[in-house]
This record gives C-alpha cells, structure tokens and sequence, in this order.
C-alpha cells in the first residue's frame, strides 16, 4: 500500500468519529484538505491534527458543536494590553486565550464567552490594516476594549495598536455572549498585524456588497 494511500485510510478512520450526515456532506472535501496539506512520504496523521478532529467529533456527538473543524490551522492571537488583561480577566472574557484561527475553509475568531464567530474563508472580501485614528466617531471606539458591537460592525480587541479591519462579501451571524447578530464588518486587535492580513487576503480581489456598513 502506497503512503498516500495509508495516510487517508487513517484519515478516514478518524473521521468515521463523526456522525453519519455530517460525512455525508463533508468528508471528501476534508479529505482533500488533509491530503493536500500533508508532506511527502507521511504516512500517519500529526498528533495535533488527529487531537484536533477527534476533539471536534466528540464536540458534535454531545451536540456543543455543528462544525468548524479546523484543519492545519494557523493561529494568530488577538494583542491584549495589561491594563485590560486584568480587566478582561476579572470578567472571564479573556481565560481562553482570545485569537483568530485559520483553516483551509474557516476563520474562527474568540474572545472568551464574549464573542465567537466561525465563518467560511470564502466569505472574506479584504482585510487591512487599520490605524486607530481611523475609528474615531460617535462611540470614541479608539479607546474601547473588550467586546463592543453595533450595526452589524463588531470590535474585538484587547489593544488600541495592530488593527485588523476585515470585510464579509456577505451577512453572517456571530455570538455575543449568549446572543445572536448579524456581521459584516469585523476589527481586532493582532498580535501579528501583518501576518494576520497577509494570511486573510484573498487570492483574488473580491468587491464587497454595496450595502456595506460604515463608520
């Protein structure tokens, strides 16, 4: 048996942990993330990748979780100064390590029991930079931190500095709190700023909608 034909039997073994209609939809589509991103001559999946699909089965068996398998992720962290670690910290928004995970097909972003959004990369129609200046206006949002939302425009930041603006080509909806709201715009504080960009840009240009929100 050739390796590549060894490494997706295994695959195939960890993604038979998941239910039956979900791989009905997905599954030659995960494979052939896995496979691409797979380097010469591996014949068994990394312990972080077969970690990461097994933990996301279990999350659907039990029902916390309808998707969002991030393959060969990357992960930037979302910058958090101390002044508002503490904060953030105090009102449990900032325990699991705030971030931007990115697969093959999803953005992932978290901010604690405050803010989650899983959105299809594809979704994505630009990401800049974005220099605080920029976001002053009615709600002084250059100076807020945490979690703060309006007309489907949301911040998610722990810092003032490595602004991230990031535009959807279409609605999505996103948590807050316990909460559901649509987004089409998306700020967030990176560590990385322009790593964070730089892996977000799509290939080609995507224009966004005419009814996008602004500030």
């Amino acid at each position: 048996m050739s390796d590549s034909a060894s490494l997706e039997r295994r695959y195939g073994r960890l993604l038979a942990c998941y239910p039956q209609a979900f791989r009905s939809e997905h599954e030659q589509e995960i494979l052939a993330v896995l496979m691409a991103g797979a380097d010469e001559g591996q014949q068994r999946p990394r312990p972080a990748e077969a970690a990461n699909l097994i933990r996301h089965a279990l999350w659907m068996r039990l029902g916390l979780s309808r998707g969002g398998i991030m393959i060969n992720d990357r992960t930037f962290p979302i910058s958090v100064d101390q002044p508002s670690r503490a904060l953030m910290t105090v009102l449990g928004a900032g325990r699991k390590g705030p971030r931007v995970t990115m697969s093959a097909s999803t953005l992932d972003v978290r901010m604690g029991w405050g803010f989650h959004a899983t959105l299809p990369r594809e979704a994505v129609a630009s990401a800049r930079p974005l220099n605080r200046s920029e976001l002053r206006g009615w709600f002084r949002i250059s100076v807020l931190r945490g979690v703060n939302y309006w007309p489907r425009t949301a911040l998610v930041n722990g810092a003032g500095t490595g602004l991230v603006e990031i535009t959807l080509n279409r609605q999505s909806w996103v948590r807050l709190g316990p909460l559901r709201a649509p987004m089409r715009r998306l700020i967030v504080s990176a560590e990385d700023q322009s790593g964070l960009v730089a892996a977000l840009s799509p290939g080609t240009p995507r224009t966004p909608a005419p009814d996008d929100p602004s500030l």
